[in-house]
């Protein structure tokens, strides 16, 4: 499974890089803006774990534009 972690420290990165290597597949945005554009792609992650606070686009804010689009929706909870 592909799960993008947002996380502007960079400790707490790799801390997540250890807990979901090899079982998982991460990918890593140091900012809300970099896990949006990460968000839009076809084959996006299907799991997202965000950063309350970061620079740019913050968590909630991510959430909300995720809420926004229709067909994703239902897949977040």
């Amino acid at each position: 499974m592909r799960i993008l972690v947002a996380e502007d420290d960079a400790l707490y990165r790799a801390m997540f890089q250890r807990l979901l290597s090899p079982e998982y597949e991460p990918t890593f945005a140091e900012d809300g803006n970099a896990a949006w554009e990460l968000l839009q792609l076809e084959d996006a992650p299907e799991l997202v774990i965000l950063d309350w606070l970061m620079p740019g686009m913050n968590g909630v804010d991510v959430c909300r534009k995720l809420r926004a689009i229709p067909e994703k929706e239902a897949l977040i909870s």
